[in-house]
This record gives structure tokens, sequence and C-alpha cells, in this order.
């Protein structure tokens, strides 16, 4: 991925090199303006603009050149020779960091940060070494938005004042320990692992900012130990102000769960007064039609559903529910987007055009303003949709301004 905007990624097509490459006057300009060299992005592609220059010397002479003001770093598939230059670097550069950025590749020792001061630091992220990561920010007071690729005890962070966390690896202590602190917490994405012993703790963690969570889990064991723990936790939440909620479960099913585990969990958190969620998308649920409806009805507030690939949903069910139960089943609703990869029975043309028809016409709840379900690329899905865009009546809806799509997956938008 890119480095974010925020990042100068270095290139003599672009400022300051391009500014400084005109003439002798510009590029006397642009050594003389600070504000060009606050920023830099180092890469693999980067790397080769050097020429054999080493890259600590550039970034040194680079962020050098910035003054007093705040740096952002940005340094990805970092190798063991840059690994103590860097450590060096952000102890002598702490405080006037702002934004780092950092990707160790394939480091296999454990990496020591020695305690500093971080006192413009806000944001943070960092893909962890396979030895692991010894680093503290207790002293950074500006710090909000953290993304580590591994949470572990080694990472010293303030955590009362993040308001956005990421990470893609947790254990499941951890994480309710996480939110036990994280009351500022505005938005939030974990990738919880396995919990080894049983029981939960009693006590309750409110979030009164979470606005935003995403949940998954790990693919390391049993996949109805990961669905205990994965859903076990949302006993232990409160989150008044949520409205966009992911669950996001694991593609393998050799061992289902019992669909209770999964449903009374999930509508007791949904359940939960005076939650209103507006978005919720899951992908890879694992329960039955008629399971899925009934977790649905706990959420009539929703105005967004985002159902991603499952082999255990009948599709054609699924929608025509929306008919039937146009009072019960998610009455706000305005937007729907499912994607089909897993082999679920799709809709029969006839059955997704009344549902569209009808929830377009009526006059119970909201209008269904946007419509899409992605389908595997293969000869019968193409026939399906051959046969849903033949029907007069989807193309009238499409005419009078509703957003429809049905047709093959397109990535990164259908990566549900």
């Amino acid at each position: 991925m890119p480095p974010p905007a925020t990042f100068t990624v270095p290139s003599r097509f672009a400022p300051p090199l391009s500014v400084a490459s005109v003439n002798t006057r510009w590029r006397s300009a642009a050594l003389a303006t600070p504000q060009l060299w606050q920023s830099l992005a180092i890469n693999a592609s980067t790397r080769a603009l050097l020429r054999g220059l080493p890259y600590a010397r550039f970034c040194e002479t680079w962020l050098g050149r910035a003054g007093g003001f705040p740096l952002s770093l940005s340094i990805k598939a970092l190798g063991v020779e840059a690994a103590n230059w860097l450590i060096d670097y952000i102890r002598a550069s702490s405080a006037l960091l702002r934004e780092l950025d950092l990707q160790f590749g394939s480091v296999l020792q454990i990496l020591s940060f020695p305690p500093a001061k971080y006192p413009l630091l806000e944001r943070v992220s960092i893909d962890t070494p396979q030895g692991g990561i010894l680093i503290s920010f207790l002293d950074a007071p500006l710090l909000r938005r953290v993304k580590l690729s591994k949470y572990t005890a080694r990472v010293h962070l303030r955590r009362e004042q993040l308001t956005s966390f990421r990470c893609d690896s947790i254990d499941v202590l951890t994480f309710l320990e996480f939110f036990r602190d994280a009351r500022e917490l505005v938005s939030a994405r974990f990738v919880v692992g396995y919990r080894i012993g049983s029981g939960w703790p009693r006590t309750v963690y409110k979030l009164p900012c979470l606005q935003s969570l995403v949940l998954e889990t790990t693919e390391d064991h049993e996949y109805w130990q990961m669905n205990t723990v994965y859903l076990g936790a949302l006993q232990n939440l409160r989150t008044p102000a949520l409205e966009d909620f992911t669950l996001i479960f694991p593609r393998r099913n050799e061992r289902q769960p019992r669909e209770e585990t999964i449903s009374r969990p999930f509508m007791g958190f949904v359940g939960q007064t005076p939650l209103r969620l507006h978005t919720l998308t899951l992908s890879f649920m694992p329960v039955s039609t008629s399971t899925l409806i009934l977790c649905l009805r706990a959420t009539p507030s929703l105005v967004q559903l985002k159902l991603g690939p499952t082999e255990m949903i009948d599709l054609a069910e699924f929608i025509a529910s929306f008919v039937e139960f146009p009072h019960l089943l998610l009455p706000c609703l305005e937007s729907m987007h499912v994607v089909n990869e897993a082999g679920a029975t799709n809709p029969t043309p006839e059955t997704l055009v009344e549902m569209l028809s009808y929830r377009w016409g009526s006059a119970i709840g909201a209008r269904r303003r946007s419509f899409r379900m992605a389908l595997a690329n293969s000869i019968p899905n193409s026939w399906v949709v051959a046969r849903i865009e033949s029907q007069p009546r989807f193309a009238e809806l499409k005419a009078e301004g509703m957003q429809l799509y049905v047709g093959k997956m397109e990535m990164p938008v259908d990566d549900l």
C-alpha cells in the first residue's frame, strides 16, 4: 500500500526535488523552505532513487533541512542493516517527530527502543518485526492514532488518550484490558486471537465515544474456539454511540459452532439501549438464513447493510423476507450490499425485482436507494445476471434513480 498522503515520497518529478532541480535560484529557495522537508517516505522503490547512497544518511539530510519543524517519517521494508540506525535516529529526533510509519520486514531479533519523550507525536503505525519490539509511548501526550500489526505488553501506550486504534493481532484478555482503559476511543479495529481457559470477567466496560468497531478473529485455532472467544467479549462492552459495526468470521468452517453461540451475544450487543446502528457489515457469518433474519431484526435502525460471503445463507429466502416482513425487518434500510463468492443460493430474478420494487415504492420505512449484489465469476452466475437485467422493472428502477448493480465481483469494492 502507498504511504499516507501526509508522507512525501522522493521523486524527481514532484516537490521538493522537482523544484530544486529547476535552476540554482529555485534550488536555494527550496533548501531555504523547511516546510518542504518535514515529511519523508522510503520504501523499496524509492531506494533505487538514491543510487547507492545509504538511505540512513539520505533521511538525516532530508529531514535535517526541516529545521525545528515537526517531522513525519515512513520507512517500509526495513531490513536488519537499518534497524540500529533507526533506533538511534528516533531517540535523537523524538522531540520533533509528529508521525511514524515503520515496517520492519524480515527482522528476526527483538528491537528495543530506549525510553524517549515524544511531545509532538500524533500518529504511529508499526509493522512489528518477527522477533518483537520493545517501545514506550507513555511520554507522548498528543498521541491519538495507533496502528500495530501485533499488540503485546512490550508496546507501552497511554490507552486512555487514544481516539483511533487498529491491531491485526491481540489476545482476548489484552483486548478486554484495552477497553477497560481506552474510554476516548472513537474508531477501533481488532483481530482477536485465542483465549486459554474458561469464564469471562464480569466487568462491563463503557465506551461512550466509540462510533466505529471492527472485530475479526485469527485462523490459528479450532473454528468453534475462535467464535467463542470472538463473540464472548461483546457481553463486556457498552457502546451507546456506535454507528458502524463490522464482524468478520474466519473462512474456515471445519467445525460449525452452535448458532446460539453467535446469535445470542450478537443480539445482546446490538440490542443495548440507546444503541442505534447505522451500518452493519457481516462477513462469513456461519448461521442459517432464519438465524440471520433473527439477528437483523434486532437492528431496526440500520440504514446500510453489507453481507459478505457465506455458504449457509439462502439468498432467495433472505431477499424474499424483506417483502414478507416489511414492518419487522430493517424498515429504515436504504442500502444493501451482498457478496456471494462462497456458493450460496442466488435469488430468482423475479424475487429480487419484486423486493426492490416493493421497497422502492412502499410507504413503509425508507426507500431502497442502493442495491449491489456481486457474484463469483462463473457461467451459472452470468446467466443469473443476464436474467435479472432482462427484467423490465429492473431497468425502470434504474431509470427512476435507484443505484443498482448485479454482476461479477470487483475489488476492492466487494472485499467485505
